[in-house]
């Protein structure tokens, strides 16, 4: 079973080099669609229009006032923390805990501002991307279209012709017999 294996893996390595190898024309580009988007002048618009918002600004300022808030009550226990008594030191610990809470609670506010604020951007734009994407990849004769600024690479498009997987199961199947 091992050996088969390891056949079959040559094989297609063989198979998928030779294919790789006669594609002289593959044309690979890579794309960061997020990235893209946000770069964009209507992105940077609803961006601004966000930051300039009143409720944005209430949330920043909070957010600015509570780690302000607790920095002080941190720096004020290391510095008087070996005259402080106990009492004081579980109140000060209290309220640093209560305010790491509510500055927690402030950032995943203005996170979900910023996420809304992109959905709204990918849907307003989604039809006019695909279509330049769509005009690229016809004008650069463009085969394999890549993601970049992520973590993970993923294909955006790919030239059916660079597909070998009927020819794989057609191998396979020929073989079987």
């Amino acid at each position: 079973m091992r050996i088969f294996k390891h056949i079959l893996f040559t094989f297609l390595a063989f198979f998928v080099m030779s294919s790789v190898i006669s594609a002289a024309d593959l044309n690979i580009a890579t794309l960061d669609p997020q990235g893209a988007l946000l770069s964009t002048n209507v992105a940077k618009k609803e961006l601004e229009e966000l930051e300039n918002s009143e409720e944005w600004k209430e949330v920043v300022e909070e957010l600015q006032a509570k780690a302000t808030e607790a920095r002080d009550i941190q720096e004020k226990t290391q510095k008087d923390g070996p005259t402080m008594s106990d009492e004081e030191k579980q109140e000060a610990a209290q309220k640093f805990q209560s305010l790491q809470q509510d500055i927690n609670f402030l950032r995943e506010k203005t996170n979900q501002f910023r996420s809304q604020t992109f959905q709204i951007i990918q849907q307003e734009q989604a039809e006019k991307f695909q279509v330049i994407v769509t005009e690229l990849i016809r004008a650069k004769g463009i085969t394999l279209l890549l993601t970049s600024g992520g973590q993970q690479t993923s294909i955006l498009h790919s030239d059916q012709s660079f597909d070998i997987t009927q020819e794989v199961v057609d191998a396979m199947n020929e073989k079987e017999d």
